[in-house]
């Protein structure tokens, strides 16, 4: 088995503290999820930041996964872990201030491939599948984080 590391960056239009909030609070969390590749996310426990438990439906090549995610935070404010209890994948979300005005997002993926053939077809289309997913999220964080910013 090898590491799988995903990471998309991009600079988002709003403040850090507004960019964090929807990240760490998943009623705003969910509004950012990709719809194409996002069919739901129950909140099972907590529902802002550290504690919370929630299951992540999905769909990707077809097929529909859920994944069962627990949520901490290393650093409140700063960065928020989600874990999948079941299989040890890891996203970890950094929200860093640019400007008043601005903040740098990356989201960082970790996982272990597969043996054999299904782990070499997922090295080398599950990061490219992830990238573009997450693209199009930071798109809709962009756009979410600017509204959510003008209200304050």
């Amino acid at each position: 088995m090898s590491t799988i590391t995903v990471t998309v960056s991009s600079t988002v239009e709003a403040p850090a503290a507004v960019v964090y909030n929807i990240l760490a609070d998943y009623d705003h969390h969910r509004c950012i999820l990709p719809p194409n590749y996002f069919t739901g996310l129950d909140v099972t426990a907590g529902g802002v930041g550290d504690g919370t438990q929630f299951t992540l439906h999905a769909r990707s090549f077809g097929g529909k996964t859920q994944m069962h995610m627990a949520v901490t935070e290393p650093e409140p404010g700063a960065v928020l872990v989600e874990r999948d209890v079941n299989t040890g994948l890891v996203t970890t979300f950094t929200v860093k201030p640019i400007s008043p005005t601005e903040s740098q997002v990356t989201f960082a993926t970790v996982w272990q491939s597969q043996p054999g053939l299904k782990g070499a077809i997922d090295r080398y289309t599950t990061p490219f599948f992830m990238r573009m997913v997450y693209r199009e999220e930071m798109k809709i964080l962009n756009d979410y984080a600017r509204q959510q910013g003008s209200h304050q």
